[in-house]
């Protein structure tokens, strides 16, 4: 039992050694020597590491005339500070050379780490024959310091071999920064939503306080009035990959291509959207008819449902006041990979993917939710059918209402009853009965279907012709 404890001892505290060692930070290289130091700071340089020197060595008219010219070409309009920058210089790539970007802006100096190797032949700018021949791609990062307001800066590219330069090109831009292109894009997204909202609510029939039109729910309501997920879901998408080109635009001054998995979101809620409101008009749809007399009848108001139902996040979730799973599914799917979009999307859309999987999934609860709405329980047809019944019954009492009056005088004209009371004489106990158990029936239907009570003396039939 001891040795048992011994060893378990041995074993945890060599485990925690280990571990101890292994969280540590690296140790630093041995100090170098004092002559070795001085004789690497002593080195010679092509660009002095000085800003104002290595500027001023470069605009040196007799370096200027014994360099070599080429000439150099950016890949966006733009130098987005903080971001890696791809230049183009028409020059072959000579690995016998030691590449340093020098940024004038009005006065930085070597950028430091600069990759240099030779241009692929599926690159933009030579495939567009702007390049030809040979060419250098020379990658570098832009200092994120540089925040200026889209200010030109002249960036060089120089060439040394030893204490010679080779080689000097250079080219002017505007340089951006991630703060005012943040400052400028994202304010202007939002400007253009409120102008949606205010669109929204000059055509909206419920005329609601102006701020409730900033909400997405309501600024996306369905015809009917109530939240549509499939609007949110387009809009959401719609959302972030303008505000994403447009932050791109404002970076680099290119428009920036979507890729296929971008093309396919959009698709997807857009057609979602589409055949919900062709199942909504073939399923949830009342016949002309029948609308206008639950109109006349005052069951619905002149401008229907819409402006009596106000739409509500619990209708984006709920589905005849039931929790909705393929909403749920659909909902946090669309989340994610909307989250995914803004964390990866800002350098470049074109590129942009997700596991198609993923994207399969995410079509695949659109199919769901649109094929639930296909067999769902028709509760609006037959509401529709029950009230073209009714309708028919109404007619019919009236019809014998408004009948020559058995008890009239022989001769005499038909008048029309004066009130219901009359109408019911006239026509029948057996008739009014008739159509009032029709009327409570989709009455209750009615509610059912619209979730609005109608009062028992609007359920009354007509007495006379309109």
């Amino acid at each position: 039992m001891k040795l048992h404890a011994f060893l378990l001892a041995s074993v945890l505290a060599a485990g925690s050694l280990s571990l101890a060692f292994a969280q540590q930070p690296p140790q630093p290289r041995p100090a170098q020597p004092a002559p070795a130091r001085a004789a690497s700071q002593q080195a010679p340089r092509c660009i002095p590491q000085d800003p104002e020197a290595a500027i001023k060595k470069l605009n040196d008219l007799e370096v200027v005339e014994q360099a070599e010219h080429a000439e150099l070409f950016a890949t966006t309009k733009i130098f987005p500070a903080g971001a890696v920058v791809d230049l183009v210089l028409q020059r072959p790539y000579d690995n016998h050379l030691k590449y340093h970007v020098v940024v004038e802006e009005p006065l930085l100096g070597d950028v430091g780490l600069v990759i240099a190797r030779k241009a692929p032949e599926d690159h933009p700018l030579i495939k567009s024959k702007r390049v030809t021949g040979e060419a250098t791609l020379i990658a570098f990062e832009l200092p994120s310091d540089l925040q200026s307001a889209w200010a030109h800066a002249e960036v060089h590219v120089v060439g040394c071999k030893g204490e010679r330069i080779e080689f000097d090109s250079s080219i002017t831009k505007p340089m951006s920064s991630r703060l005012y292109s943040n400052l400028l894009v994202w304010p202007l997204l939002g400007l253009l939503y409120v102008f949606a909202a205010f669109a929204s609510a000059k055509a909206d029939k419920q005329k609601l306080k102006w701020f409730r039109y900033l909400d997405p729910v309501v600024l996306t309501a369905g015809a009917n009035g109530k939240g549509s997920l499939t609007n949110l879901q387009i809009l959401f998408f719609s959302a972030i990959v303008v505000g994403l080109v447009g932050y791109i635009v404002a970076r680099t001054g290119i428009l920036s291509d979507l890729s296929m998995t971008i093309l396919t979101l959009l698709g997807i809620a857009g057609g979602g959207a589409a055949l919900s409101k062709a199942a909504d008009a073939n399923r949830n749809r009342l016949e002309f008819q029948n609308w206008a007399w639950f109109i006349r009848k005052r069951w619905l108001p002149p401008d229907g449902m819409s402006s009596v139902n106000e739409a509500a996040w619990k209708d984006i979730l709920t589905t005849n006041g039931e929790f909705d799973v393929y909403h749920f599914q659909s909902m946090t799917l669309s989340l994610a990979v909307g989250g995914a979009l803004l964390t990866t999307g800002f350098t470049d859309l074109a590129a942009f993917t997700i596991p198609d999987s993923l994207l399969g999934v995410l079509g695949l609860s659109q199919v769901i939710y649109i094929a639930g709405k296909m067999v769902a329980p028709p509760t609006c047809k037959e509401l529709n059918d029950a009230t073209t019944e009714l309708r028919a019954t109404e007619r019919e009492f009236v019809n014998a209402a408004n009948a020559a009056d058995p008890a009239a005088p022989p001769g005499a004209p038909p008048v029309p009853p004066p009130d219901l009371k009359e109408a019911v004489r006239r026509a029948g106990a057996d008739k009014y009965a008739a159509y009032i158990d029709k009327a409570k029936d989709v009455q209750i239907m009615f509610k059912a279907v619209f979730g609005r009570n109608v009062p028992d003396p609007l359920i009354q039939p007509a007495f006379s012709h309109y």
